[in-house]
C-alpha cells in the first residue's frame, strides 16, 4: 500500500493482491481515523458482495471469481464499540460490461485500487438499531 496525506484526508493506492477491506481498516486504526468518507475505483479480484434481507436480518453473500473493474466504491469509516468499522458498497463491472453491486465484504486489489478517504472532522459512532438489525449511525440531531 502507498499513501499520501492530502488537504482533506488521505489518498491510498492498494497494490496488486492487497486486501482492500482489511487494509482500509488497518489504515484507519494506524492513523486513529474516527470518521471518513470513502470513494474508490480501480480493479478488484474475487470480490465478496452482500445483499441485506431486513426481514431475516441476514446477508446473502456471494464471491464473484476473477478480475472485475471497480466502477465505484462508496461508503464510510466509523466506530463501533471503540473499533473502526467500514461500511462500503461496490459496483463492479465484468468484461462483457455487465455489473454487480452490493455491500463489499472483501476482495483483493486487481491492477490497482485508488482510494480517497475524506476525513469528516467529527467522530461517527454506530450502535445496534434493534428494529433494523444493523449497527447504524447515532447522530445528535
Amino acid at each position: 500500500m502507498q499513501w499520501q496525506a492530502v488537504r482533506e484526508g488521505y489518498v491510498i493506492r492498494f497494490l496488486h493482491g492487497e486486501d482492500l477491506v482489511g487494509g482500509l481498516l488497518d489504515f484507519a486504526r494506524t492513523h486513529a481515523i474516527e470518521s471518513a468518507w470513502v470513494n474508490a475505483l480501480g480493479a478488484i479480484a474475487d470480490p465478496e458482495l452482500g445483499y441485506y434481507h431486513q426481514d431475516r436480518r441476514t446477508y446473502t453473500r456471494q464471491v464473484f471469481a476473477g478480475e472485475w473493474e471497480i466502477t465505484a466504491i462508496v461508503g464510510n469509516l466509523a466506530r463501533h464499540e471503540g473499533e473502526s468499522v467500514l461500511h462500503v458498497h461496490a459496483t463492479i463491472g465484468a468484461v462483457d460490461f455487465s455489473t454487480r453491486g452490493g455491500h463489499l465484504f472483501g476482495g483483493k486489489a486487481g491492477a490497482t485500487c485508488e482510494v480517497f478517504l475524506r476525513l469528516l472532522g467529527a467522530p461517527l459512532e454506530r450502535k445496534l438499531d434493534p428494529e433494523i438489525g444493523l449497527n447504524l449511525w447515532t447522530l445528535p440531531g
